[in-house]
């Protein structure tokens, strides 16, 4: 399997989650002296200490979104590129190849593939057409250490849309014309307990991901698949 990263934008995204944090540090470091100079300053400082206080925490909060999705520590790619070793070179594998196309995109002689990772761990279910998770406190804690669940089925709606357009976009007529990318929703944490009925689309854990591709039937042929490749790695190659 073959890979592409667009490390610009992955180095850039980076910084600004960094320089929101270092701003937020900032922030707070003014917020808490300021607080402690009323009795000098006046209390009409409290106000400003307070703004600055508010501040901080925002800008965490927005720098945070940044280095969770970015940051080497949570980056995904980590996770699936180790996961789809053996399969043959005429994949593949796109993570953050362009700002506008979903994180993950694979692309291969059985067609187009949408991966969405998600690192939660613990018990996760998907019965009856609903996600659930452990007992609320476990939930609560795990959510503050890895990120919420959220709705995967969301983010794969999302994440479609985003590469339809993308492909509409930048794609000839005849790259578009009949081609359906293949969501699969991939728990990259190992100490995921995944129990799943009846999915509308594969929902597996990283070690099972490597036998869908392995197992699949090739679907394009070998002119557009090249073609998918120049399409969705032209912003990585050009960086």
């Amino acid at each position: 399997m073959q890979t592409v990263v667009n490390d610009r934008y992955v180095n850039g995204r980076m910084k600004i989650g960094n320089y929101a944090h270092f701003a937020s540090m900032g922030l707070l470091v003014i917020g808490f002296v300021l607080s402690l100079a009323t009795g000098t300053l006046g209390q009409e400082v409290i106000f400003v200490a307070y703004v600055c206080l508010i501040g901080a925490f925002l800008l965490l909060s927005y720098g945070r979104r940044f280095t969770r999705r970015w940051g080497s520590r949570f980056r995904q790619d980590q996770w699936l590129i180790p996961a789809l070793r053996g399969v043959d070179n005429n994949h593949t594998l796109y993570n953050y190849a362009a700002p506008d196309l979903p994180d993950h995109v694979m692309v291969g002689p059985s067609g187009l593939y949408l991966l969405v990772p998600k690192p939660n761990g613990g018990t996760v279910q998907f019965v009856n057409g609903k996600w659930s998770r452990g007992s609320l406190s476990s939930t609560f804690l795990r959510g503050l250490a890895e990120g919420g669940l959220g709705n995967p089925m969301l983010d794969v709606k999302v994440a479609m849309e985003q590469l339809a357009s993308y492909l509409r976009k930048n794609g000839s007529d005849e790259l578009v014309a009949g081609l359906e990318a293949r969501p699969v929703i991939v728990f990259t944490n190992p100490g995921v307990n995944l129990m799943v009925k009846d999915p509308p689309m594969p929902i597996v854990k990283t070690k099972d991901l490597r036998a869908i591709f392995r197992r699949a039937k090739t679907s394009m042929a070998p002119e557009k698949v090249e073609e998918l490749k120049r399409v969705l790695g032209r912003v990585a190659v050009e960086q």
